[in-house]
């Protein structure tokens, strides 16, 4: 498979030192990061691996439907995205996310399934589909 005529969309570089144990310092373009795990009690240095590719998902989430409704609406309000990731605790079910989209506005019905939409085509539910369920949920007002 060749692969040096593909485009490159975006990198990331993970270092971990060999007295780090977990402490894991991660850059990516002109941003760096640590990434950590929790051990011994100690909640760590940092966000979790999981927790990364978790607030990527709703990051890219919120930031999908933003262009949606920037384009669509004068106003659409906030979006908030959270992120659950569900283990099954009885064998052969399956592992899934659990994404809960709060919008601040309410949208028309018909509004509201493009989002519904768009979600789930945003760039990283694209990625990750090919190991988990993300399931998306919208929920009102508060």
């Amino acid at each position: 498979m060749e692969t040096d005529q593909d485009r490159v969309v975006a990198s990331a570089r993970a270092v971990l030192p060999a007295a780090g144990r977990r402490h894991t310092d991660l850059t990516t373009r002109d941003f760096t990061f640590i990434a950590d795990e929790p051990h011994n009690g100690a909640p760590g240095e940092g966000p979790t691996p999981t927790e990364y590719l978790l607030m990527a998902l709703a990051s890219c989430t919120a930031q999908t439907l933003r262009q949606y409704v920037d384009y669509k609406f004068d106003y659409a309000g906030d979006i908030t995205v959270e992120i659950d990731y569900h283990e099954p605790r009885r064998d052969g079910a399956e592992r899934y996310l659990q994404r809960t989209i709060t919008l601040s506005e309410d949208p028309d019905p018909d509004d509201l399934k493009v989002m519904h939409d768009i979600a789930e085509r945003s760039p990283v539910t694209l990625l990750i589909q090919f190991a988990w369920s993300v399931r998306t949920e919208f929920v009102g007002p508060h």
